[in-house]
């Protein structure tokens, strides 16, 4: 893994955090009011499940496409279906505000026991932490 990567082990679950600059199709930055902060973590899920790292990483910016690029991606949501099972479904996104962040969670159905993907999206857009963790980790 890069060492860049700042994957860690914590309370049974994987986090992968960077930051991430939110960007349309043809590369230009998104307006935050054009895309809600569930959307965006729905968005990167989809992609994550489907394997397809490299549309999950293409809105990374610099310093995220270093921290995690789309092969280290793909090598914590592998260890992560390792440790709770394949990906079976997901449910609703959560919001919980924290100062001007809004950390996104949204439970996982794995075959083994239930996680939890966490995004965390800056008013601009742009995400600041992506996380595989346990079911249950409360935000800090």
């Amino acid at each position: 893994m890069s060492s860049g990567l700042k994957l860690q082990q914590v309370a049974g679950g994987l986090i992968a955090g960077a930051v991430v600059t939110l960007t349309g199709l043809a590369g230009t930055p998104v307006a935050a009011a054009d895309v809600a902060p569930d959307q965006v973590a729905l968005a990167t899920l989809d992609d994550i499940v489907h394997g397809d790292y490299h549309a999950a990483t293409a809105p990374f910016d610099q310093r995220m496409q270093k921290m995690l690029p789309d092969k280290a991606l793909g090598q914590a949501w592998s260890t992560y279906q390792q440790q709770f099972g394949a990906y079976q479904s997901h449910g609703e996104p959560e919001d919980v505000q924290r100062g001007d962040i809004t950390v996104v969670n949204v439970p996982l159905q794995m075959a083994r026991k239930p996680g939890q993907f966490r995004l965390s999206v800056h008013p601009d857009g742009s995400v600041s932490g992506l996380y595989f963790l346990r079911e249950g980790v409360a935000v800090p």
